[in-house]
């Protein structure tokens, strides 16, 4: 503020995780589910807060999620840089989407991984698989963000499918 580079800075403040289950604080995530080292909504939402004066509305929220891929890409719009060409770049440029330009979000699909921990959230479905536990949860987020109602006997055909997704990504 000395310098008033705030005023042409964008300054972006997250988390890699929520918070730890093993700090004795049980709420600590509430309402979400789950902790630090879980894909459960506990473990992976987290602040993701942007600030950039006459680029990004004060005080506005974006509904949809997003992700440490895409600061990569921001920060390079913001520079007026240009991404590398020789290499995917998973992560969006966020300014178009945060500003109203892109209408849609910014990734249908998003993916997380800890060894045979795997999740895909396609749309507001979010699909876990274990494969040291065989196990798989599903949920609709857009109707149960804190995942309380676990639905992969329910919608077998869509737990195919996404584990497709996964299968697809693995390739990768």
């Amino acid at each position: 503020k000395d310098e008033g580079l705030d005023k042409n800075t964008l300054v972006i403040f997250t988390s890699d995780n929520g918070g730890a289950g093993y700090i004795g604080l049980p709420d600590i995530n509430r309402p979400y589910r789950g902790f630090k080292s879980t894909f459960f909504e506990g473990g992976i939402h987290a602040p993701f807060f942007m600030r950039w004066p006459g680029v990004i509305a004060a005080n506005s929220r974006y509904p949809y999620p997003v992700g440490h891929i895409d600061i990569f890409a921001t920060a390079a719009a913001a520079a007026h840089a240009r991404l590398p060409t020789d290499r995917v770049i998973d992560g969006v440029d966020l300014l178009p989407y945060l500003q109203g330009r892109a209408p849609d979000r910014p990734h249908r699909m998003l993916f997380w991984r800890s060894g045979q921990y795997k999740v895909v959230l396609d749309g507001d479905w979010k699909l876990q698989t274990s494969g040291a536990l065989n196990k798989v949860w599903l949920y609709d987020l857009a109707s149960d963000p804190t995942e309380r109602h676990e639905l992969s006997k329910e919608q077998p055909q869509r737990v195919q499918a996404m584990l497709a997704l996964i299968k697809a990504q693995d390739a990768q």
